[in-house]
């Protein structure tokens, strides 16, 4: 919960940020002088200015949260940063082209926006930072096709648009000499540094956190597998995050993220994945000591509270978090919180981990399986059928407002059920979903 208090702060200090900025900005610009005798060609040039301000304001703010997003991960998490950097980005990608547009519209004349005059430097410099934001902005959207280097180069290029717009708001705006807006721009200037610091310091920590090799590739499932690998120095890491994992083979450019598995006082790390695309068949098909890369871990779909009871519901792979808080709870003699497991599979050939989670005798430990396929029905005796319900809530968990609902599995199910808690009346911050992003 102070998780959640730090992260609810953190927001609000940076859209505080935001909407200051963005206040200092039209006040600046929709001054009352400029008022005064407004045609239309003078509001596209005043709209011109706004724009231009809240995009170079807009893509600080997500180079920043690029940078900072391993940090800010502990807080958010590192789905729900990735999901928002691309909607932002979309959101930022408007003012930034909107920029030169209302220029050109007002000035009737679009060569000086689009064609760089280098004896007008700070206009030529705002020129290509347009096409290097272009660029940056394709990538993104097919850096699954290009090689994870040249994604590298093509992310420092985010510096150079940086310094650039940051030259030419400073030396072609006409507002920077208002005390205000400076104050802005230094301390945008300011946190993209730290930003800068913070990623180059994560960068040489990963390089030397040590090597990930293949131990062993165990089937679950038909469609299921757990890549075992062990590592040159001990991996820390909370029960539920998961790992971003990378190949250098195959040209498997992009990184992966996969949850992880196994517990924390393993000596294996363990992810369990889904056959599903030519990178996770090619992460079956490796040999014992192959390399594979890891970066993380991330995420908090963690267990915070240790007082309430605990009630884990999966669909499918969705098990693989609950696998690791499951050992990691359950092999502590004083386990105090109650653990109930609510686990949707289609056929009984189809739970992963079945032999282990009976082989588990705790009394604080209760697992219930949930088939859907009706061709099992007839023969379910020792299993719940169909869906994971409100029926089969009340009927297993006995104190409802005395338990955290987490939930992972395949969109339908979370969406289902993130309505049938509520109108069992759980409270929303009792309820912590697992949100898939790639």
């Amino acid at each position: 919960m102070r998780t959640r208090n730090k992260a609810g702060l953190a927001l609000v200090v940076l859209c505080g940020f935001l909407v200051f900025s963005l206040f200092i900005f039209v006040r600046a610009i929709f001054g009352f002088d400029s008022l005064q005798n407004l045609n239309f060609t003078s509001i596209l040039y005043l709209l011109g200015k706004l724009t231009g301000l809240a995009g170079f304001l807009f893509l600080s703010f997500l180079i920043f949260s690029g940078d900072t997003a391993r940090f800010f991960d502990r807080f958010f998490g590192m789905d729900k940063i990735i999901k928002f950097q691309r909607k932002f980005a979309l959101f930022t990608m408007i003012f930034v082209l909107a920029h030169p547009i209302f220029f050109a519209l007002s000035s009737k004349s679009i060569l000086p926006y689009v064609i760089p005059d280098f004896s007008v430097m700070p206009l030529a410099l705002g020129a290509i930072s347009l096409y290097i934001f272009i660029i940056v902005m394709i990538a993104s959207k097919i850096y699954k096709r290009i090689s994870y280097n040249l994604w590298q180069y093509i992310h420092l290029l985010t510096y150079l648009l940086f310094f650039f717009s940051l030259y030419h708001a400073v030396n072609w705006g006409s507002d920077y000499r208002l005390i205000s807006v400076k104050i802005i721009y230094g301390i945008i200037l300011i946190s993209l540094l730290a930003g800068i610091i913070y990623r180059t310091f994560y960068k040489i920590k990963q390089k030397y956190a040590g090597k990930f090799y293949v131990q062993e590739i165990k089937n679950e499932t038909e469609n299921t597998f757990t890549l075992v690998l062990k590592s040159e120095k001990a991996f820390s890491f909370k029960a539920g995050q998961f790992c971003f994992l990378r190949l250098n083979k195959g040209k498997f450019y992009a990184r992966h993220p996969f949850t992880i598995s196994s517990s924390p006082k393993e000596a294996r790390l363990r992810f369990t994945v889904k056959l599903e695309g030519r990178f996770t068949k090619a992460l079956s098909e490796l040999k014992k000591g192959e390399e594979v890369i890891i970066d993380g871990p991330f995420g908090i779909f963690t267990i915070e509270d240790e007082q309430k009871n605990l009630v884990f519901i999966a669909g499918g792979v969705g098990i693989a978090p609950f696998m690791s808080m499951i050992k990691d709870k359950t092999i502590a003699d004083n386990q105090s919180q109650n653990i109930i497991l609510l686990y949707g599979s289609k056929t009984k050939e189809d739970i992963i981990y079945r032999e282990r989670l009976d082989n588990i005798k705790k009394d604080c430990f209760k697992k219930v399986y949930i088939l859907s396929d009706s061709r099992s029905f007839l023969k379910a005796d020792e299993y719940e059928t169909g869906h994971i319900n409100e029926e089969i809530i009340r009927k297993y968990v006995k104190n409802i407002n005395n338990s955290l609902f987490y939930i992972c599995g395949p969109e339908s199910m979370k969406n289902n059920l993130k309505g049938t808690l509520n109108k069992l009346g759980v409270n929303k911050h009792n309820i912590i979903i697992e949100d898939f992003f790639w």
